[in-house]
């Protein structure tokens, strides 16, 4: 009975012209009138070698990017008529991501460590990538349920009040991961996206934990996914410049967080360096380069109204109008956040709705998702 409701409300809220307006090659994809975008990127045939420099690989991932958004704008009827390539832009991507893990610059902390030979950065992860659960989540947001959520194990992020922390942080001072997720890679991991196909999921939602740590995995399941569905990138955000180039072009919809309106708060409770000019950039670049099909989750924390929640929401209405905020009232007091007095509380309701009103006021669409 609860799926039956949260599909009538999924079904319901494509009747909002603005969510329609916001997310049209989304619903294309659901409706089978657009083709996903990693799907296109296998037609897109490239000249490199695996042995090549990973600056003769930027060179061609720049040129075939500019290629693959071309292709964008032709016939769908043309599009569905080319041929998988054997040496793909996603082949590009796969080689030039596991090139970096050799000095990994996936995230912004730079660890610039040799993953490929097992060395261990912030995440404490290797090459590996693990798997804690994946399931169709009925608790996304209404355009996204039901979502085919992949979680990972591990982050790149140390907030003190995770509500995730079991898979994020909790186990990387108890025990060996391998005892807690299952290790996979990229074949097995599009099994398991295949599966939530299967089963009715609309979307293929990459979560943690962090994917960012995963990016070669993630990249190198697209090579064996099949189905037309929409590819979801869920995550903190704190990735490189260079890492955001691998995904750009072959995620469909993202689902970033942006948690701080400044460096001291993302500081104090998450443990990492400029936070605020590290996420405006990266989320400019995919409502300008990328798919602009974007829900910005924003976790109002109890406190932080001026010095975080209303300078997010200058910069969304001033940087990425097409971008929808689920202002979300789902914090609460978890891991270590009693070491914290002044976050150890629940948001009130006034403050939810001072930023509502704020949000009102920059004329943000937030009310279909939060």
């Amino acid at each position: 009975m609860v799926f039956k409701i949260l599909r009538k409300d999924a079904i319901t809220i494509w009747q909002n012209d603005e969510i329609l307006k916001r997310f049209p090659r989304y619903k294309g994809i659901i409706d089978g009138s657009q083709i996903a975008r990693y799907l296109i990127a296998k037609t897109i045939e490239c000249d490199y070698e695996s042995g090549d420099s990973i600056e003769n690989l930027e060179i061609v991932l720049k040129e075939k990017s500019l290629e693959f958004n071309e292709l964008l704008k032709k016939d769908i009827e043309e599009i569905k008529s080319r041929k998988i390539s054997t040496n793909s832009y996603i082949n590009l991507t796969e080689t030039l991501a596991n090139k970096y893990l050799e000095r990994c610059i996936f995230c912004e902390r730079q660890c610039e460590i040799n993953r490929i030979d097992g060395q261990k950065g912030y995440c404490l992860l290797t090459k590996d990538s693990y798997i804690s659960s994946a399931f169709l989540h009925l608790g996304e947001e209404a355009p996204l349920i039901p979502s085919g959520t992949i979680f990972f194990q591990g982050c790149n992020f140390g907030c003190v009040f995770c509500q995730n922390y079991d898979i994020s942080q909790a186990w990387k001072n108890e025990r060996e991961i391998d005892d807690i997720a299952q290790k996979v890679d990229s074949k097995q991991l599009s099994v398991i996206a295949d599966n939530l196909v299967k089963k009715g999921a609309i979307n293929i939602n990459y979560v943690g934990g962090d994917p960012i740590p995963n990016i070669h995995t993630i990249i190198g399941s697209l090579n064996h996914q099949v189905s037309n569905i929409t590819q979801l990138w869920n995550s903190n955000f704190y990735l490189t410049d260079k890492a955001l180039s691998l995904i750009i072009d072959l995620m469909d919809f993202w689902l970033p967080d942006w948690k701080y309106g400044n460096n001291k708060c993302a500081k104090k409770y998450s443990g990492i360096e400029n936070y605020f000019e590290i996420i405006s950039r990266n989320h400019k670049r995919i409502h300008d380069e990328g798919s602009g099909e974007i829900i910005i989750r924003h976790l109002v924390m109890p406190g932080h109204i001026d010095c975080c929640s209303k300078l997010i929401l200058d910069n969304i209405a001033k940087e990425l109008p097409k971008a929808v905020v689920n202002i979300m009232s789902q914090y609460r007091p978890q891991w270590k956040s009693f070491e914290y007095p002044e976050i150890n509380r629940r948001p009130t309701s006034q403050e939810m709705q001072e930023v509502k009103n704020y949000a009102r006021s920059l004329g943000i669409l937030y009310k279909p998702v939060s």
